[in-house]
């Protein structure tokens, strides 16, 4: 049964997929990005459905430019961005050749960075604040990769360097699933992992969100206020929503932060 149930939905999610990339191909050459992205806050509900995952916590109200920043648990965390609000997502460039997603995120102008690459990252830094000084909402997440939680991994200082120079607000909300088969560490293929989220009979997402915006003219501060916050509405949402399948897949960084 859910050999049956994961391949229904795969094939249910692709043809999701492809109805919307169809429809981006069809109006990008007319279509501006908001209408992009309206197209992608419709199929984001399909998506979901699809997956088997149901979402439940506040969304985000007032938001202006600056940074949206989340804790990272897989790819499918730019699907609980918990606003409505056009915003621009920064992803690692290893999807932009990816079939589907990768079209997705060029017509999203979403701003791709070489992780491993310091000139990249240098590069994407820039676009960010670029990005913010034009009016818009950038989203990342400062971990730089995901993983199955359920706190922080050590989170990567250059955005919140450029905050503090830049006097930005960054806008945090945070995210918990309640079977931890949803966390994507390093190793494991794209489709084995959706794979077994697929298998699975629902999953819950419970998202949090900071009711003000942070600024300091200190990064050190930010990254101390911020991972507080993070770590507490993490713990509060673990305890309240305990993971099944802790372990299902093997990650080194676990024991690392145990």
């Amino acid at each position: 049964m859910r050999t049956i149930r994961a391949f229904f939905r795969i094939i249910l999610i692709f043809n999701i997929l492809l109805f919307g990339i169809s429809i981006l191909a069809l109006i990008m050459p007319f279509a501006s990005r908001k209408t992009a992205h309206q197209i992608f806050m419709l199929l984001k509900g399909s998506l979901l459905k699809a997956v088997g995952v149901k979402v439940h916590g506040p969304k985000m109200e007032g938001i202006g430019p600056g940074l949206i920043m989340a804790n990272h648990r897989s790819y499918l965390d730019v699907l609980f961005i918990p606003t409505s609000e056009l915003f621009t997502i920064v992803g690692k460039v290893e999807i932009r050749s990816w079939p589907i997603f990768g079209f997705a995120g060029r017509a999203l102008g979403v701003l791709w960075v070489k992780r491993e690459s310091k000139e990249s990252r240098t590069q994407t830094r820039e676009s960010i604040v670029d990005a913010i000084h034009s009016g818009q909402t950038v989203v990342i997440f400062p971990e730089g990769t995901s993983w199955e939680g359920p706190l922080l991994l050590p989170l990567k200082p250059g955005m919140f360097h450029e905050s503090a120079h830049h006097n930005f607000n960054i806008y945090q909300w945070s995210l918990h699933f309640d079977n931890a088969i949803t966390g994507y560490p390093p190793g494991v293929s794209f489709l084995r992992h959706l794979w077994s989220v697929c298998k699975e009979t629902s999953i819950n997402a419970y998202v949090d969100v900071r009711k003000a915006p942070v600024s300091s003219s200190s990064a050190i501060e930010l990254i101390e206020d911020c991972s507080t916050w993070w770590n507490e509405s993490l713990k509060k949402l673990s305890k309240k929503h305990p993971a099944r399948n802790s372990g299902y897949w093997p990650d080194v960084r676990i024991e690392l932060l145990s």
